[in-house]
């Protein structure tokens, strides 16, 4: 298992950020899918991708700040899970929701410039 961890730690952090992001969102997406987990297939899928998108996490959280690496992974998970529910499922679609995702990807960018901006105090030594 080090072998692999090995592996896995020279990864980009950010892409590894994005593959959790992406099994998050398969994984709510196969949970809607499993019908409260009353269809096994869909259930075991959801549980395997929890269980990856939460390791991939964990990598990444030895290289990203925490408020940065989780308040990305929530907040474009959010989106993500957003954009699926309206366009697969039928979820609802209006000005409020609109809002509100332009909302969480407006605090997504926050979050990272205020990151960028304690890096670059960091490398000033300030």
């Amino acid at each position: 298992m080090n072998a692999i961890a090995e592996r896995i730690d020279r990864i980009n952090p950010y892409a590894l950020l994005g593959a959790s992001i992406a099994l998050e969102v398969a994984g709510a997406t196969l949970m809607k899918l499993s019908e409260g987990f009353s269809l096994l297939p869909f259930t075991l899928a959801t549980a395997a991708c929890y269980l990856a998108t939460f390791a991939l996490l964990t990598f990444t959280l030895k290289h990203l700040p925490l408020g940065l690496a989780y308040g990305i992974w929530g907040g474009v998970g959010t989106v993500g899970t957003a954009v699926i529910g309206i366009a697969l499922f039928g979820d609802p679609f209006g000005w409020a929701t609109c809002l509100g995702l332009a909302l969480v990807v407006g605090g997504i960018v926050l979050l990272n410039q205020g990151s960028k901006e304690a890096e670059a105090k960091e490398t000033v030594g300030v």
